[in-house]
């Protein structure tokens, strides 16, 4: 399973803080869309990427396949009004 399978599945199963943001071109990214993780307000970001690695460490030892973290490497975040985003500019989409 790719990185973006596992944030899709992880956001899929807390729907009630989070939801997917396709096609997202955050600051920097001239043009270019990326994945990105829509932070639902009286969320934090922090808490997402607590939430995220916890998940996918679970998932990753029970796949018992060595999991690549480096799709988080550059990963940033904007405000969105009330919400914020998360986005992961290594995974193109």
């Amino acid at each position: 399973m790719q990185a973006a399978d596992y944030i899709r599945n992880f956001v899929a199963e807390n729907d009630d803080k989070y939801s997917i943001y396709e096609g997202y071109s955050g600051r920097g990214m001239f043009g270019e869309k990326c994945l990105g993780v829509t932070i639902n307000e009286g969320n934090s970001c922090m808490e997402f990427m607590i939430d995220m690695t916890s998940y996918l460490a679970k998932m990753s030892a029970s796949d018992d396949s060595d999991f690549d973290l480096g799709f988080a490497e550059g990963m940033c975040s904007d405000a969105l009004g009330k919400d914020s985003i998360v986005y992961f500019p290594a995974i193109q989409g």
